[in-house]
């Protein structure tokens, strides 16, 4: 079970608004590297589908993954806080807001019943820390996310602020009070569906 820092001090820069703040938009839907582990974790976000759930998507890019999912349920929407992503909101006819989801504008971000969070997680300075707020919404009953599950300290991302390989990925989901159901590594990724606990 490992897990790796890869940012000195207390705050990674890689978190914050300031190092979106011009980032190209990245289309993952329609990139090679990613669309498989997109259309995998759709899958298991379908699968937590029903009349009465609410879907949303914290981190969620242009929204490739919320086009995927948004049909099979009553109510659908994300948040992103990068600027380019919201070009793709429009073209993709899906329902975002731009906020700094794990950072100052929390308060503001409403939980659904399924909670996605994919390739957000390596990017935060407290993964754990967002995992157990996500667990302490009163409406979370499922928990979709992913990372990398090759990278380490010596191999990484250089916009990734940590890193997990399998088992240290799903301690650190248990550890927030989720029970992991599915834990597929699909490529570079892990992806995992997990059930959130009393």
């Amino acid at each position: 079970m490992t897990e790796w820092k890869l940012f000195d001090g207390d705050t990674a820069y890689v978190s914050t608004p300031g190092f979106h703040a011009d980032r190209e938009r990245a289309p993952h839907l329609e990139q090679d590297h990613h669309v498989q582990r997109l259309h995998a974790a759709a899958e298991m976000i379908r699968s937590c589908a029903a009349p009465q759930r609410t879907y949303v998507d914290l981190g969620c890019g242009d929204g490739g993954l919320l086009s995927l999912c948004q049909d099979a349920f009553p109510q659908a929407w994300g948040y992103d806080f990068q600027p380019s992503n919201a070009a793709g909101w429009t073209e993709r006819g899906v329902t975002a807001e731009p906020l700094d989801v794990f950072g100052k504008d929390w308060s503001r971000v409403s939980l659904g019943s399924v909670v996605s969070c994919t390739e957000v997680l390596e990017h935060l300075t407290d993964p754990h820390g967002a995992l157990r707020r996500v667990h302490g919404g009163l409406s979370v009953e499922y928990l979709v996310c992913s990372s990398p599950v090759n990278e380490h300290a010596g191999f990484h991302d250089s916009c990734h602020a940590w890193a997990w390989d399998a088992s240290g990925y799903a301690a650190m989901i248990d550890n927030a009070g989720f029970t992991v159901l599915e834990h597929k590594v699909v490529g570079p990724f892990q992806v995992v569906k997990a059930q959130a606990r009393p």
